[in-house]
């Protein structure tokens, strides 16, 4: 058995036991306590608790760049659904994002790069992160704030991804991920009996209305040459079938992939708020809150991790692609904060089913944990040269 089938191994076996242990947003104790034991274990030279439960390990080798390899750690609050040996055993949570293999592939790096220091020179940052999936402002915000990585020249990231073929890595120059910002609105009018609508002031109708107009904004005030997208996915209002109540409200989504759509965007729905209300003789309260920011990647960082990628998995089984995805990251903040480049890593299964990220049947192939942690080492290398 080589070094990799043994590194191999040893991810697979933190990968299932992280799976079975799910813990979400800011309440990652037991995860951090067990991330912790086991960097203890492989003797890195310094462990540094940030913000509630987040860690940034430090392995130094000489002179040479300081980067900053990420790997979230929190779940979601979903109830597993698989047959595997090792599923949740934490009722109500899951690993259904491949956090737990994030986290698995970066200790399997720490490892190599501590064994193996004869094949690279530097510091390297480890940083095991909370609360990725939120609460906000998510887990990165308290590092960056630190100044623990403020060091770092360049920040990377896998995420696992079912949507590639297990050894192939996908990756955007520039645009990668989207803003993820909130909107909450509550409509006001004047609660009626429903056969008499002309004695209140409809909410319904306003929040239809809204509803409706905010689906223009895209296609009528933002240029199409731009990317964006609006969702209300969640209305609520009245209580019974012949009641015209006093208040509706909505909440939704709001992506965006660069600030100056992202103000327009925000401008426009506050707009259409006041003009509906107004015109009804109405009210509203609107909260905007800003999510995480646009995911980025630096020109720099995204070729590094393209050559190393393809040192790796050949020049066939990387794609560039050509179009980013309006999920978020808050990844974001560590490019913002310097530069950095996140990637996807295929991790679709040959002969069973695949389901996505986010679902609760999501399972992944674990052969392609080991090309992960060999690309983030192969980057170590190729930064040393």
């Amino acid at each position: 058995m080589n070094h990799y089938d043994e590194l191999k191994e040893y991810i697979i076996k933190h990968r299932r036991f992280l799976h079975m242990h799910p813990e979400t947003g800011f309440n990652c104790k037991n995860t951090s306590k067990y991330i912790a034991s086991e960097l203890k274990k492989l003797a890195v030279d310094e462990i540094i608790n940030v913000g509630d439960y987040s860690i940034v390990a430090v392995i130094k080798n000489g002179e040479g760049l300081i980067t900053g390899l990420r790997a979230d750690f929190d779940a979601l609050n979903i109830t597993e659904k698989t047959d595997l040996e090792f599923k949740s055993k934490n009722i109500g949570k899951m690993h259904a994002c491949g956090h737990d293999a994030h986290s698995a592939m970066l200790l399997g790096a720490t490892k190599y790069l501590i064994e193996h220091k004869e094949f690279w020179k530097g510091t390297v940052k480890l940083i095991f992160q909370e609360a990725e999936e939120g609460p906000s402002p998510g887990g990165a915000l308290a590092i960056v704030k630190s100044g623990v990585v403020d060091d770092c020249e360049d920040f990377f990231a896998l995420h696992v991804s079912p949507n590639y073929q297990t050894n192939q890595l996908a990756i955007n120059y520039g645009e990668a991920m989207a803003a993820a910002d909130t909107l909450d609105l509550e409509l006001i009018g004047k609660g009626a009996h429903a056969a008499l609508p002309d004695e209140g002031i409809d909410p319904i109708v306003m929040q239809a209305e809204f509803v409706l107009g905010s689906q223009q904004i895209v296609s009528r005030k933002i240029s199409p040459m731009d990317k964006a997208v609006i969702t209300i996915a969640k209305v609520e209002a009245g209580t019974t079938h012949n009641v015209i109540p006093e208040k509706a409200k909505l909440k939704g989504t709001i992506r965006t992939f660069n600030n100056q759509v992202r103000e327009k965007v925000k401008s426009e729905l506050e707009l259409l708020a006041k003009s509906i209300s107004q015109r009804h003789k109405g009210k509203y309260k609107i909260k905007y809150d800003y999510g995480y920011d646009p995911t980025i990647n630096s020109l720099s960082s995204t070729e590094e991790f393209v050559l190393s990628a393809k040192e790796i998995l050949g020049e066939e089984n990387v794609k560039i692609l050509s179009q980013p995805m309006a999920g978020s990251e808050d990844f974001s903040r560590y490019i913002n904060l310097k530069q950095g480049a996140l990637a996807w890593l295929g991790v679709k299964q040959v002969d069973k089913e695949t389901y996505n990220i986010h679902h609760p049947q999501f399972n992944l192939n674990e052969d392609a944990l080991i090309q992960g942690t060999k690309i983030f080492i192969e980057l170590i290398k190729r930064r040393s040269e």
